[in-house]
């Protein structure tokens, strides 16, 4: 067996520091029997020290403790091995972290419903086995971050012991780093992460056992007015390149539609059919996401969450479904 990351969610930044002290309670479903684990935690976007104490894992009647320790901005930090019972149904992590810097909403699929005094999970980056398995990395922005298609992928991939974790950010641009309001390090501003390349990069470092990577990314850019053809091109082929350096396969992603959400228009439509024409020159890593909820240039109306650009549960699983049969062809 390997070290296999079996879980992650992408942090994000808040430009606040906080020297108070959190509680952090997380309460997750079992991603799979194993016997022991190890925890991965990161400071992404931090400029300030970060201190986890009192960190404890408990499944079933085990509980482990483990010591405390400290993060320096973009450090990662992995524990050491912690024993776990194969058999409970879920996970209970809990700590205490500050600053609260760097991390991400309470919103994962796998996160039960219970959790502590903080409104914002700091720290922790990843879950790692020793399975016999892989991970596939998802990267992208909201349409991914959402889950509506990476939730019923993940379930049925982990029936193969293949590990799909969400690392999609709500706001993320392929091209630059993405910020929630630029002009301001007020308390409610947010960072919505790194350019695509960094994120590829520091994924790929705190990953263990990638063997995949999809990437589904633009959407915001195109929405902005900041993306061409030539511009696209550009940073995929990086993204590429990187991948095939680290001797990790790939999967690209058309662009899915996205008229009468606010600030796309007919100019902009029309760049994302340049990009997903030059796409699907790709056959043979790409998955044509637009093909399948696409009517017309807009998103199919049983697919539509009701804003134009995110896609419902149906409109998911209906990606979901079409990965899925790719994955278990052996592609």
């Amino acid at each position: 067996m390997v070290w296999t990351t079996i879980w992650s969610h992408a942090q994000r930044g808040v430009f606040a520091y906080s020297e108070h002290q959190e509680t952090v309670e997380i309460l997750l479903k079992q991603i799979t029997p194993i016997e022991q684990i190890r925890l991965v935690f990161a400071n992404d976007y931090g400029d300030q020290i970060q201190s986890i104490r009192r960190l404890t894992i408990q499944s079933n009647e085990c509980m482990e403790r483990v010591k405390s320790f400290s993060l320096a901005p973009g450090e990662f930090y992995q524990t050491q091995t912690i024993p776990i019972d194969p058999k409970a149904s879920k996970w209970k992590i809990s700590f205490e972290a500050t600053p609260l810097e760097s991390g991400y909403a309470f919103n994962d699929a796998d996160f039960l419903p219970e959790k502590g005094r903080a409104d914002f999970c700091t720290g922790l980056l990843t879950i790692e086995a020793d399975v016999e398995g892989e991970c596939i990395l998802a990267l992208g922005d909201s349409l991914t971050e959402g889950a509506t298609w990476t939730a019923p992928l993940q379930r049925q991939l982990r029936q193969k012991n293949l590990f799909l974790v969400n690392q999609g950010i709500n706001g993320s641009f392929l091209l630059k780093d993405s910020s929630g309001n630029e002009a301001t390090t007020s308390n409610n501003s947010l960072f919505y992460g790194y350019a695509s390349f960094k994120r590829l990069k520091r994924c790929l470092d705190s990953h263990q056992n990638v063997k995949k990577v999809i990437i589904f990314l633009g959407a915001n850019d195109l929405i902005h007015g900041e993306l061409d053809l030539q511009r696209f091109q550009a940073a995929i082929n990086q993204l590429i390149d990187y991948c095939i350096e680290r001797s990790i396969d790939y999967r690209l992603c058309t662009l899915t539609p996205c008229l009468g959400y606010p600030g796309m228009d007919a100019t902009k439509e029309n760049t994302r059919q340049q990009i997903n024409h030059w796409l699907r020159k790709k056959q043979e890593t790409l998955w044509d996401f637009a093909a399948m909820v696409e009517e017309k240039g807009q998103l199919f109306s049983s697919y539509d969450s009701g804003d134009h650009l995110h896609l419902n549960a149906i409109g998911g699983l209906v990606i979901a479904r079409q990965i899925s049969s790719d994955f278990f062809k052996g592609e």
